[in-house]
């Protein structure tokens, strides 16, 4: 997955560089937002696909909520914290944050008001979800199961739900999923919000 999406970030870099014409350029935008709406449906899709995930919460219970709370709560925390250090504003670091790992989703969104901001989201996004696969397996055996949950954010429900089940068990599983579904319910919520404060 990975690879794939390093070789399709280089092959539109070249693109845009080298002979996409302008005018596909100056409409890219709708191309974007077509691109969004579409990839928000299949994810909205892929969750009501899950019709388990809702007997799962009526069986453990709101606690169940507190996983996906208490990660979006340190990262926006931790978030501003490092738009205190960095070259960057405060919001504009708690956009980038508020991303939790999706880096198809978050970058679009950010991509009007900021090009630039809009590739670090997508760099942060990206090593979000890569460390996370890294540091699952150390953080469950030394740490603890349920700590593996916040580390890939959104991609706790897909690309990172196979290590965590590997790592762990079928009940942290579980609340890996329901976290990173209603982590990716965030994203296209507090994103454009925060940005636009």
């Amino acid at each position: 997955m990975s690879k794939s999406i390093v070789i399709a970030l280089l092959i539109g870099v070249l693109s845009g560089y080298l002979f996409i014409p302008d005018v596909i350029i100056n409409h890219s935008e709708y191309m974007l937002s077509g691109g969004l709406c579409l990839l928000l449906f299949l994810v909205g899709l892929d969750i009501g696909r899950q019709d388990s995930i809702f007997k799962d919460i009526k069986k453990t219970g709101f606690k169940i909520l507190l996983f996906p709370i208490a990660t979006i709560i340190g990262t926006l925390v931790f978030s501003a914290i490092a738009g205190l250090l960095l070259p960057i504003t405060v919001r504009e670091s708690m956009a980038i944050g508020s991303g939790f790992g999706w880096y198809t989703l978050a970058p679009i969104i950010l991509a009007d008001y900021s090009s630039s901001i809009s590739a670090i989201s997508f760099l942060h996004n990206v090593m979000r979800e890569f460390f996370s696969i890294l540091i699952i397996p150390i953080v469950a055996q030394k740490i603890g199961y349920l700590e593996t949950i916040s580390l890939p954010g959104a991609a706790a429900m897909d690309v990172c739900l196979p290590i965590v089940e590997k790592t762990t068990n079928s009940n942290v599983a579980v609340y890996s999923f329901v976290s990173g579904a209603i982590i990716s319910m965030a994203v296209p919520v507090l994103v454009p919000f925060i940005i636009g404060l």
